[in-house]
């Protein structure tokens, strides 16, 4: 069972300061290759996922593309913030990873945004939740998730992080049940302070 009732109270203790720290950090990098795996229809038939949305900056940048966007995250002081300051075209939901298996989501979206978010899941529970979200993918649907580049797990500042590196995602996708093809790269943090690796996967499912 996925807990993660400690880093979720990190968040809503610190939602304020998280936001400052995300807002206005460049993604652009990372949108586009989303964007290009994406399945062929117009944008207003594209359904995306936020998957731990934090501040909304992604959900924003999507639904400003035109794509209708659904934005999810564990921590109800992030959500009531992120509606507060942005409109309301985004379907905002305070959902854990523990409820995604009862939302009535099946191929509900086209793609699936999971920026930074999934590095909160114990390595060992990430095959069953990566395979639950890829039943809430239409055919040809599009999965992004990032992690820390990395092969271990550990705990920062109260904050639970599982890290992933080449030889640990080639151990994990053998325990995914649905078929899939995939391409890995790694990428530097966008943020002016950090100079950390991210390593990068974008699943396109069969």
């Amino acid at each position: 069972m996925i807990n993660q009732s400690n880093t979720l109270a990190f968040y809503d203790s610190n939602a304020n300061s998280f936001i400052e720290q995300t807002i206005s950090v460049a993604m652009h990098r990372l949108y586009q290759p989303f964007i290009d795996n994406l399945p062929i229809r117009p944008s207003n038939q594209q359904h995306i996922l936020d998957l731990g949305c934090g501040s909304g900056r992604d959900s924003m940048h999507f639904a400003n593309l035109g794509f209708n966007v659904t934005a999810i995250d564990g921590s109800r002081e992030l959500i009531e913030r992120a509606k507060i300051h942005h409109n309301d075209i985004i379907d905002w939901q305070c959902v854990t990873f523990e409820q995604i298996p009862f939302q009535d989501w099946y191929k509900r979206f086209t793609s699936i945004w999971a920026c930074a978010s999934l590095l909160h899941v114990h390595y060992e529970e990430l095959p069953e939740l990566v395979d639950n979200l890829l039943t809430t993918l239409t055919d040809e649907g599009n999965f992004y998730a990032s992690f820390k580049h990395g092969n271990s797990e550990h705990v920062y500042n109260g904050r639970f992080f599982c890290d992933m590196n080449e030889e640990r995602w080639e151990t994990l996708k053998q325990k995914i049940t649905h078929g899939f093809k995939e391409e890995t790269w790694l990428t530097i943090d966008q943020r002016a302070d950090r100079n950390e690796k991210w390593f990068n996967i974008m699943i396109k499912r069969c």
